[in-house]
């Protein structure tokens, strides 16, 4: 528990937390878990596209910072949400639509902000996809996180796993 207190404080003093709060017993733990999982839910009414990538634990920190520039030098109207399993390297990328922009206008600007997204998460030799699969969206990105034998190692899987539910 000191460890991992030291280094909240680490984080919170270097800036890369603004503001947090560790659990003091498990009943507490449990509490924080269930606040975590109702945040997809609570940012839903700001229309977020996400996005869900993983770096290594060590990179977090850094790649968390050089998104956050990214966006802000380039869409200075989008907030940033991050949340996820930050202490394995899964992260929840989303990004708020502004109050004065179309939902498609957003959208398609966010297709955009994929592309920096993306090209750092290779950078960081980390995942386009770390939880929720790739989709259409993620998979002209796919080899930017993985070899052309993954690939087609994942295409053959995918081609089983159809076979056999058909």
């Amino acid at each position: 528990m000191e460890k991992a207190m030291a280094i909240f404080e680490q984080c919170m003093e270097e800036g890369w937390v603004v503001d947090g709060v560790m659990s003091q017993s498990l009943s507490q733990a449990a509490e924080l878990w269930k606040l975590r999982e109702y945040i997809s839910e609570t940012i839903s009414v700001f229309t977020p596209y996400k996005n869900d990538v993983s770096v290594l634990i060590s990179y977090v920190p850094e790649f968390i910072a050089e998104i956050d520039h990214i966006v802000a030098s380039n869409y200075p109207d989008f907030e940033v949400c991050w949340f996820g399993h930050i202490g394995d390297g899964n992260l929840h990328l989303n990004i708020l639509k502004p109050d004065n922009m179309s939902k498609d206008d957003f959208f398609s600007e966010c297709q955009i902000v994929n592309k920096y997204v993306f090209e750092t998460v290779q950078k960081y030799g980390g995942s386009v996809s770390a939880e929720h699969g790739v989709g259409m969206t993620k998979k002209p990105y796919l080899q930017y996180s993985r070899s052309e034998t993954e690939i087609d190692y994942l295409r053959k899987v995918k081609r089983c796993l159809i076979q056999t539910t058909s």
